[in-house]
């Protein structure tokens, strides 16, 4: 009997070391786990406050004249998506979004250059009356970038 009491505590510490083990190695994934998620979340909010920088800086350049009217919409409509706003706040800078659209056919860079001379001032001309159409609306929505992103960082 003592026999069977000494094998019972043996497999009963051995167990219970077991589970020590294991509860240790529980925790240090957790704090590893921990530490991950705090390094992504820090890397998003890096990625964000890169993006919203880019944004006001753009919309200053197009306020200022700096940046072409209609690259400036393109430039903002794609970094605006990359922030995922609500529908709601995304309706103020709805301008970028139809600006985006009508001139999506447009080829850019290489495609551009390869264009022919007649081409590009078809595209040229499209481009010129869009901002003419829009001038007011693109104005009004730089405005609200500029606010409301500057207020945001």
């Amino acid at each position: 009997m003592t026999i069977f009491y000494i094998i019972a505590g043996l497999i009963t510490f051995v167990l219970a070391s077991y589970a020590a083990f294991l509860l240790f190695k529980l925790n240090k994934q957790k704090k590893a786990m921990q530490q991950s998620e705090l390094a992504q979340a820090e890397k998003h909010d890096a990625q964000m406050k890169s993006i919203i920088e880019s944004v006001t800086s753009i919309a200053k350049a197009m306020k200022h004249e700096q940046c072409p009217t209609i690259e400036g919409c393109i430039r903002l409509k794609v970094l605006i998506d990359q922030l995922r706003l609500d529908d709601v706040t995304r309706d103020d800078f709805e301008v970028f979004y139809t600006i985006y659209d009508k001139t999506a056919h447009i080829p850019t860079h290489q495609g551009w250059k390869d264009l022919k001379t007649k081409e590009k001032m078809t595209h040229t001309k499209l481009m010129m009356e869009l901002e003419a159409e829009h001038e007011s609306d693109i104005n009004e929505a730089v405005e609200r970038v500029i606010v409301h992103f500057e207020t945001v960082v």
